[in-house]
């Protein structure tokens, strides 16, 4: 094979592999987050619209139940104060003979949300640790009695 064939070959194949490298390694676009209100486009950081005062609406946080009565469901957490027990006049009721009457107390600090165990017998697991009170961070699995969830903010 002439050299000058081998030459070809070679660049043609730099410029292949330059022009690969570029498409993979350039930046990507952020996607444009439109304004819920006057429709403008928003800047990345932005939380508020600069021009209508529109605010971007907070994450629903979620209690996603993964064992126990309710596996499978996913309840959110609007209210102030969430209660969970095992009889009526809790916000979440659960059919588990483990659960105290009142169970625990989920509530809205700022933020954040606290669980707290409203002097159930058989106390308040969260991530394998026995605990009265906690603020929950996201992923967090809180078991109580036969009934295990998970904390979840999307």
């Amino acid at each position: 094979m002439p050299i000058g064939a081998i030459i070809g070959i070679a660049v043609g194949g730099a410029v292949l592999l330059i022009v690969i490298l570029v498409l993979v390694l350039r930046p990507k676009k952020e996607k444009q987050r439109l304004c819920g209100g006057c429709r403008r486009v928003m800047a990345g950081g932005w939380d508020k619209c600069m021009f209508c005062g529109w605010q971007v609406p907070a994450p629903i946080p979620h209690l996603e139940f993964v064992g126990g009565p309710m596996a499978g469901q996913s309840v959110p957490l609007h209210e102030q104060v969430t209660t969970i027990g095992s009889v009526a006049g809790n916000t979440i009721v659960l059919a588990d003979p483990a659960i105290s009457k009142k169970h625990i107390g989920i509530r809205r600090v700022g933020a954040d949300f606290e669980l707290a165990d409203l002097g159930s017998t058989n106390g308040v697991y969260v991530n394998g640790y026995r605990m009265p009170k906690k603020i929950l961070a996201n992923g967090d699995i809180v078991r109580i009695g036969n009934t295990e969830l998970v904390f979840r903010v999307f």
